[in-house]
């Protein structure tokens, strides 16, 4: 936790500690003392994840279909610390084929294959041939990945191709 999360979660105990002293010395029934009390506590947790999101770390929501990779991160697996793995991806969403304004981390489960590709896509990227990434899902891949998804061994697949050259308008 950084030093702005944890004056951010100070502040709002301070606030809800504040809450909590107006609501002892007021004249209101106890059920309402505790909904409030409840209602301040549950907006300091949503506010809280709610700048975990903005402040740059993975998002908990599904990739983008097609995006410009810019840099991953790869967390083996460590049996000894009791650790599953991860891939960490820094990607700009591509919708409607047009980049997006700005960056987002994404977090992928660990597995090798996926490790494989995305390390040799960031070799290719840091040689100078930026990527793209496809991902893969339901109907589009093909039939035995299919198979794996439906049983649940392969959550997802993607592939990467170097960005194309731009088309010039002819003289």
């Amino acid at each position: 936790m950084n030093e702005t999360l944890l004056a951010l979660t100070l502040a709002y105990l301070f606030s809800t500690a504040l809450l909590l002293l107006v609501l002892i010395s007021a004249r209101v029934p106890v059920m309402a003392k505790m909904a409030l009390m409840v209602m301040a506590l549950g907006f300091d947790f949503a506010s809280y994840q709610g700048w975990k999101q903005s402040q740059g770390w993975a998002a908990a929501v599904a990739m983008p279909d097609k995006f410009l990779l810019h840099y991953a991160v790869i967390e083996e697996p460590d049996k000894r610390k009791n650790r599953k793995g991860a891939i960490y991806i820094w990607l700009s969403d591509l919708a409607g084929d047009k980049l997006a304004d700005q960056p987002r981390a994404y977090r992928l489960p660990y597995d090798q294959e996926t490790h494989a590709k995305v390390e040799s896509a960031m070799r290719r990227a840091q040689a100078g041939n930026p990527q793209l990434g496809i991902h893969r899902r339901g109907d589009d891949l093909p039939e035995v990945k299919r198979f794996l998804n439906e049983l649940g061994d392969k959550p997802f697949d993607i592939e990467f191709v170097a960005v194309p050259d731009p088309a010039l308008p002819e003289k």
